[in-house]
């Protein structure tokens, strides 16, 4: 599965425990102090864990997953890294892997999905992502392993979906805001 390198993650999140950005300052804090953080996935109640996508994406010794943060009450995207997720075995969700590398206010959740963010978050122009799947609602799609070009949507159009997670072709990390 040499082509899972041209997928990434794309994660739908807002800042609704945080002012206005707190949320992307907060994470990059922990990652400058250690190095990672853990992004808990906020999935809503009708979405399904897509274990068989997140198996293939971070199998052992997979090279990163580029991961997507969709911040879509203020409509801005971030970029980083992950190598690692840890997946809840139930429906009840799981506490963070780690907790002096999650923000405060995730510490008191438990989440379906943990990702460990290894990359610093940076900021990305504004982009029409390729979406391959929509995993979480989609309970057909499973497999990865096969050649996909990915249909375009906007994000005007992602911010209205039920979904909080997809998949996407990689953006190949070439869009960062310059500032």
């Amino acid at each position: 599965m040499d082509r899972l390198g041209t997928y990434a993650l794309m994660l739908r999140f807002r800042d609704l425990v945080t002012e206005p950005g707190g949320n992307i300052a907060e994470h990059r804090r922990i990652i400058r102090q250690r190095g990672y953080a853990w992004w808990g996935w906020w999935a809503r109640q009708r979405e399904k864990v897509p274990r068989s996508v997140f198996e293939q994406l971070f199998a052992a010794g997979a090279a990163p997953i580029e991961i997507i943060l969709f911040d879509s009450g203020m409509m801005r995207l971030y970029r980083t890294l992950s190598r690692q997720a840890v997946i809840a075995p139930s429906h009840l969700g799981v506490n963070s892997p780690d907790f002096e590398a999650t923000p405060e206010y995730y510490v008191r959740g438990r989440y379906p999905a943990w990702f460990r963010l290894e990359d610093d978050i940076v900021p990305i122009e504004p982009l029409v992502p390729r979406i391959v799947a929509r995993p979480t609602t989609d309970p057909s799609f499973s497999d990865l392993g096969y050649e996909v070009q990915g249909l375009p949507v906007d994000l005007d159009v992602l911010r209205d979906e039920g979904p909080t997670l997809w998949v996407i072709m990689s953006t190949g990390g070439d869009n960062e805001c310059r500032s």
